[in-house]
């Protein structure tokens, strides 16, 4: 029932809010159509990042397709971690490892193992509009520990201007969801892992193209 509910809350509900009020414009989604499992990898700048990923993605991937979260933020009470996994199938983590428990790399692979596709944020926080911060290595590290599975890569365009860090003003500007074609690393190196991702993800970013997360208020 839940991934019922899942499927048509996100397209007939949040995928057409996405678009025709925030001014959300979603490119290349067809991508996902031959891909049974993959990690997807993307900048990091609001809060609308995930919801609009999870809205690009087909309705029969929702179900398998988890977004991992800081624990610190979206678990902070019972009800807010509830509402995270029912509709984000979030897996929420904390940046801190506890000690004698598993690590988050750990209960990553676990669900990589088991699976289960992820939605990742390499910077680890949301960061200023337009600015890419360095990589945090545990994406090239579950690469390399899970050679079958792609990264997708994604660049997310004017985010940082519809709701950003420390703003709760929703402001509906064009922005998009740029998804690139499914990569397997080529290198067995974690620095040259980790260097290949955050290329795919910047090469997505057009140099033509006035940089939509830049806006000042």
């Amino acid at each position: 029932m839940k991934h019922i509910f899942l499927r048509s809350f996100y397209a007939l509900l949040v995928r057409p809010w996405l678009k025709y009020i925030i001014g959300v414009n979603f490119q290349n989604r067809e991508i996902f159509n031959d891909l049974d499992q993959y990690i997807i990898v993307a900048n990091h700048n609001s809060h609308f990042d995930t919801v609009s990923i999870m809205a690009a993605l087909p309705g029969k991937k929702i179900k398998s397709t988890s977004a991992v979260a800081a624990a610190d933020y979206f678990g902070k009470t019972s009800l807010a971690s509830r509402a995270t996994n029912f509709f984000f199938n979030a897996i929420l983590i904390h940046r801190k490892n506890n000690e004698g428990g598993p690590s988050t790399l750990d209960i990553l692979d676990e669900q990589l193992k088991k699976g289960q596709s992820l939605v990742l944020f390499p910077e680890g926080s949301r960061g200023k509009p337009g600015v890419i911060k360095d990589f945090k290595t545990g994406i090239a590290v579950l690469l390399k520990q899970n050679p079958t599975i792609p990264f997708v890569p994604v660049y997310l365009d004017g985010f940082g201007r519809v709701l950003p860090k420390d703003n709760k003003l929703i402001i509906p500007l064009v922005c998009k969801v740029r998804l690139g074609s499914p990569i397997y690393p080529k290198n067995e190196d974690i620095d040259a892992i980790l260097d290949e991702v955050k290329k795919a993800v910047l090469e997505l970013k057009n140099n033509d193209e006035r940089d939509r997360n830049q806006f000042e208020y």
